[in-house]
């Protein structure tokens, strides 16, 4: 698993050089990001998408399948994972998907924190945390339990 990790992780750093979408804020971005789907692909049962995508994924890094009632519904899922997972970002003016997940990147491994709605963390106070982006952001503690989607997923 980690060499499909860094192969991912070294072919999105390639894909994207001088884009201008590209952000570098912190050392080995792409591999701490490719950590939290990896984290949450296994738990779900889900691939990693390791197509090429010089136009990005659009925020996009799973359709996971839940319970709702009696009915089973897609929803789209950007996993956001951090060294400091302090609150679950939403950068101002992007694109929103179904679901947000944190992840706490440590030493080459991610462990999966908690959720949020698309449309509540993009309603959620906003602010620069020192990048000049400026972020919507729910803190980690106000987070939904991770258990609730395990217990809704189809595994």
């Amino acid at each position: 698993m980690e060499q499909d990790l860094l192969k991912i992780a070294e072919q999105r750093s390639k894909t994207h050089v001088g884009h201008a979408s590209q952000r570098v804020l912190s050392k080995d971005y792409n591999i701490v990001g490719v950590s939290g789907e990896f984290a949450f692909g296994d738990k779900f049962n889900l691939k990693v998408d390791d197509s090429i995508k010089p136009s990005g994924d659009k925020g996009v890094d799973f359709v996971l399948d839940l319970i709702v009632g009696e009915d089973q519904q897609s929803f789209t899922v950007d996993v956001k994972t951090a060294r400091l997972p302090y609150n679950l970002l939403l950068e101002v003016g992007k694109p929103v998907v179904d679901m947000y997940v944190l992840a706490d990147y440590n030493n080459g491994d991610s462990i999966l924190l908690g959720w949020e709605w698309g449309i509540k963390l993009s309603q959620a106070p906003s602010k620069d945390f020192g990048y000049g982006v400026i972020n919507h952001y729910i803190s980690a503690l106000d987070l939904r339990p991770m258990e609730e989607l395990y217990e809704r997923s189809k595994r």
